[in-house]
Formats: structure tokens, C-alpha cells, sequence
């Protein structure tokens, strides 16, 4: 069952990446664009938005998938991307995986896919850019 969610989220990151090439700097609506990390149980990769967005999310069958939108006030200029899992043990984080995604396109402000975690607990997830391990954004959420 696992190998068939993990399949399904790389196919989600090949098909529900990026955003529209209409990124003009000269436009005044440029800073349209923040560095966050938003978290929800389903996506709608036309229009780049989440559903069930928020914080809590609920284990099933063993995971809770959850899709993130990470958003960068830098276009993305077609780095790759890695969300960063850590679980939290009373004031400190510990890693339960870094997870890459290539970026399918040369520009963009928004990527979109999915992870899933395999325990209850409180957690921290960080959007970081893969090949310089620059932070874009961060966020925390339950598992129950």
C-alpha cells in the first residue's frame, strides 16, 4: 500500500508542479508572491490551490498523506525543491525524512505535491530549496 502512495505522489510532482510563466518583474503586482508552506488533505493543481486546508490531519491505514503548496516570493527559476519532515520531542525537532522533488519547469513561484508520515504526533515542515538548502518556508501540523 505504501509503494502505491509513494508512486502516486511522484506521479502528483511530475503532473501538479509550477505556475504561470506570466511572471513580469516590471509589474507592479510582483510581490504578489510570499515564501509560505500551506498544508491541506487535497489539491487542485489548476488553479494552485489546497483543499481541507490546515494544521491537523489524521492518520489512515497506517499514513497521513498531506499535500503542501509551497509558495516562494523568488521565482523558483526551476531549482529543486525538499520538504523537510521533523517530529517533535518536547522542546527540540528531530528529522523523519527530507523528501526531493525535481521541478518539471524553468520558472515559477509555486510548487505543489504531497508526503505522507507514519505516526501521531506534533511535526514541523520546511520548504527548502534542494541544491543550497535555503529555507523558502515553514510550518507546523498534528498528526492524530
Amino acid at each position: 500500500m505504501r509503494t502505491w502512495i509513494l508512486v502516486a505522489v511522484l506521479a502528483l510532482i511530475a503532473a501538479f508542479t509550477g505556475c504561470k510563466k506570466d511572471d513580469d518583474s516590471t509589474s507592479p503586482d510582483t510581490d504578489q508572491y510570499t515564501n509560505k508552506l500551506t498544508l491541506g488533505t487535497g489539491m487542485n493543481a489548476t488553479n494552485f490551490t489546497l483543499s481541507g486546508e490546515g494544521s491537523a490531519f489524521t492518520l489512515s491505514s497506517g499514513s497521513a498523506l498531506i499535500y503542501y503548496r509551497l509558495e516562494s516570493a523568488a521565482d523558483f527559476g526551476g531549482a529543486g525543491v525538499s520538504i523537510r519532515v521533523e517530529k517533535q520531542s518536547g522542546s527540540s525537532y528531530s528529522t523523519v525524512g527530507t523528501y526531493a522533488y525535481a521541478n518539471p519547469q524553468n520558472y515559477g513561484h509555486i510548487i505543489m505535491s504531497a508526503f505522507t508520515v507514519a505516526s501521531t504526533g506534533s511535526y514541523r515542515a520546511t520548504g527548502l530549496l534542494t541544491a543550497s538548502s535555503t529555507t523558502v518556508a515553514s510550518t507546523t501540523f498534528t498528526v492524530q
